[in-house]
């Protein structure tokens, strides 16, 4: 007997890109921009978020380290999505979505971001899913 798929939930912020993204590709959409870049991004965090990541989320491939160990990321083009999960429970939690162009260092830097998240404290997210913490080290040791 198959294991059921994972629950995908989205994080505040992840739920904030997608509806951008999902309005954006709309409106495309509606003016008959079919072939409109945010339109085909915005299909490819569907086949990410509906397939891809529901199929083997803890890939030892997607897994970040250093400060951001614990936490899975896949991308795809300039697209990152960073996860956590609990295979117990058989739920995804999508922490971050980012569809701008990754550049190391930059202040909008989605691994840069998440280090300041992991390094606020602020592990609630974590531990309600039965994360392991990740350990607290410094910027340069998060490496994607």
């Amino acid at each position: 007997m198959a294991k059921p798929e994972y629950e995908i939930q989205l994080s505040a912020i992840a739920e904030a890109t997608y509806t951008r993204m999902h309005q954006e590709a709309q409106e495309c959409i509606e003016r008959g921009d079919h072939t409109n870049s945010k339109v085909t991004q915005f299909k490819m965090v569907e086949e990410a978020l509906d397939r891809i990541i529901p199929h083997d989320p803890f890939l030892p491939e997607r897994s970040l380290s250093g400060a951001l160990s614990g936490i899975y990321r896949i991308k795809k083009g300039r697209m990152r999505i960073c996860y956590v999960g609990n295979s117990t429970e058989r739920v995804i939690r999508i922490v971050y979505i980012s569809d701008t162009p990754r550049k190391h260092g930059d202040s909008n830097d989605p691994y840069r971001i998440l280090t300041r998240w992991i390094k606020s404290g602020n592990h609630a997210l974590l531990d309600r899913l039965g994360v392991s913490r990740p350990l607290r080290r410094t910027d340069r040791d998060a490496s994607p």
